[in-house]
């Protein structure tokens, strides 16, 4: 790196969103091992229906869980630091929110970079779909080190920042472009909890991906999803605000 080059920069996850996700975890296993207990309760007291259904939303709710701790494993440990020759990488498997990566520790030169990528991948279920940033490492040799993504940003059409100034960062330190790929589509199965697929990558010669067409309905399917919450406090104010008035 020449003289001039900016100083030495560290990337992780801010003490507030660790601490954030840290908390959901503890509260979302105590109420799990809360109602696992209800369950055998109320098994024990003869009430079956009582038991299954209980048991059924700790199966379900457990499923969730294991996203959250992942996520939780992940904000912990996720890092980049770069400096004037390489870059030290501490890289979670968890980091993709559809799909595991490969666990990546360790330092890499600049000058095995051939360039930095990214692109926008839509992951659709029962209608739904979501939008995340991935960010992937091209080495010269042809590998691929994945190296995290934005999400979208709940009830907003925003997206997170770190995975992507930490990677505008990198190509810049490794002095290679930040090249965009075409926006691809995976399937997010039952709820994105079950039989959810990521679409491939694609190689260094690929040049087909989705029309332009296409990537405009899916935001704007994406805009339609972020709207359902809100839609349903709406209907749900109103059924208040109707029955306070019969009263």
């Amino acid at each position: 790196m020449p003289a001039d080059a900016p100083p030495p920069t560290v990337f992780r996850f801010g003490l507030a969103d660790r601490l954030g996700i840290g908390l959901t975890s503890g509260l979302l296993w105590v109420l799990l091992i809360g109602a696992a207990g209800g369950a055998a309760a109320v098994l024990v007291d003869g009430e079956y229906a009582a038991a299954l259904v209980l048991a059924g939303t700790v199966v379900f709710f457990l499923q969730l869980a294991n996203i959250i701790i992942r996520d939780c494993h992940m904000k912990w440990g996720w890092r980049l630091s770069l400096g004037r020759e390489e870059a030290w990488l501490r890289l979670p498997t968890g980091r993709l929110l559809f799909g595991r990566a490969p666990a990546f520790d360790g330092s890499l030169r600049y000058d095995e970079i051939r360039n930095v990528e990214w692109r926008e991948e839509a992951i659709t279920s029962l209608g739904m779909v979501t939008i995340n940033h991935v960010y992937a490492i091209r080495l010269k040799d042809g590998r691929l080190i994945f190296l995290g993504e934005d999400r979208p940003i709940p009830r907003t059409y925003l997206w997170s920042t770190l995975a992507g100034e930490a990677a505008q960062a990198l190509a810049s330190y490794a002095r290679v472009p930040l090249k965009r790929q075409p926006m691809a589509r995976g399937e997010g199965g039952f709820l994105t909890l079950w039989g959810t697929s990521r679409p491939e990558w694609p190689g260094t010669d690929d040049t087909a991906g989705m029309s332009e067409a296409e990537r405009r309905a899916l935001h704007r399917r994406l805009m339609m999803t972020n709207l359902i919450p809100a839609a349903a406090f709406a209907v749900v104010l109103l059924v208040v605000s109707l029955s306070g008035t019969r009263s």
